[in-house]
């Protein structure tokens, strides 16, 4: 249905949602600051001082203060989300974002110079920790569902941008069989009737390995049409495959990479491969989980010692909660797990290895 200036109403109710995501990310963005801002500001002004009266106003400051920045966190991680979805740097970016908020209260006192002891002080931190928390929440779901969108995706399709190069006229082979990570002539788009009369599939081989094959070399085709007999022996023919010199190896091997049927191979090597990458992390954590949790602990101490040894004691080392260790390994191992399959989508699409 169309509006009557000739646009779609879908497209003016996309328009309208991608302003409604700037808006609110400008907005959230803006508070966000504000907020941020006033809570560092009541950090400096009152580290280890203050009287009782101006304490208690400050500790309703920091409260207003706290309640804004969570709206404003939200909104910028919701309008980011919105506004950059796909882009590769989003999770990144708002990953960083929420492990400087989240760990505030590590090195923030060393900035200000004092022990944090107000009660104001460790109010704002703790605000500060609080928003850390929930942009980091956003970000984690943000990369798991982009990641499950991009491996249910590329399981499905494979590179059908690669595959649409050929046109309409390309269609899988209605009696044509798909088996897993088969042969060039197991594999779908590989046409019976060239098949039959291909040197390729009588000598048992691919196409991917000899850089020649029906979907790219001329002779093939031709030799199919003039239905050229060919040898069931595999040694024989293996020997009248065709072999195009006008062309340099590294020349083929391109060519093969926009082929839809090796497109199809890659995407059975990363349905294969998928698996086996979350199998190894999660067997990697079952068996490691004690050596990791003491490796996260130790990692987390140094940090300690380093930031209090900075401010020469004025920041006490902080005691940190076995749950919390566990929780950042899992946020660790997410992480890892996400970057793992993209740099997996990469090799298999993009590189074509």
């Amino acid at each position: 249905m169309s509006t009557p200036g000739g646009r779609d109403l879908s497209d003016a109710f996309q328009d309208f949602l991608t302003n409604c995501a700037k808006f609110v990310l400008g907005l959230g963005a803006l508070v966000s600051v504000a907020a941020i801002g006033l809570l560092v500001f009541t950090c400096f002004r009152l580290t280890g001082e203050g009287g009782a009266a101006q304490t208690a106003d400050a500790v309703r400051n920091v409260a207003l203060f706290h309640k804004v920045l969570l709206a404003g966190i939200i909104g910028v991680g919701v309008g980011s989300t919105y506004l950059l979805w796909g882009e590769e740097i989003l999770g990144a970016v708002q990953l960083i974002l929420a492990g400087a908020l989240y760990f505030a209260p590590l090195y923030l006192p060393s900035l200000i110079g004092g022990d944090a002891s107000n009660d104001a002080v460790r109010n704002a931190l703790a605000a500060l920790q609080e928003a850390g928390t929930i942009l980091g929440v956003i970000a984690i779901l943000v990369l798991v569902v982009d990641i499950i969108t991009r491996v249910r995706q590329r399981a499905k399709t494979g590179v059908k941008a690669d595959q649409l190069k050929y046109g309409k006229g390309i269609k899988e082979e209605g009696q044509t069989q798909n088996v897993f990570l088969g042969k060039c002539w197991q594999l779908p788009y590989c046409r019976k009737f060239v098949r039959e009369r291909c040197p390729i599939f009588h000598s048992g081989r691919t196409c991917w390995k000899e850089l020649t094959g029906c979907m790219c070399e001329e002779e093939v085709i031709r030799n199919a049409m003039e239905n050229k007999p060919i040898s069931k022996d595999a040694l024989v023919a293996a020997k009248m495959i065709p072999k195009n010199h006008r062309l340099t190896p590294v020349q083929k091997a391109e060519r093969c990479k926009s082929c839809v049927i090796y497109n199809e191979h890659q995407r059975h090597k990363y349905r294969a491969l998928l698996p086996a990458i979350l199998t190894a992390f999660v067997l990697f954590y079952a068996l490691f989980r004690g050596p990791l949790l003491g490796a996260t602990t130790v990692m987390i101490n140094k940090v300690n010692s380093v930031l209090a040894g900075a401010t020469l004691g004025a920041l006490n080392k902080a005691t940190v909660p076995p749950a919390f260790v566990e929780m950042l390994l899992v946020v660790f191992f997410v992480i890892a797990l996400t970057y793992s399959l993209k740099i997996l989508e990469f090799m298999i699409f993009k590189l074509k290895i």
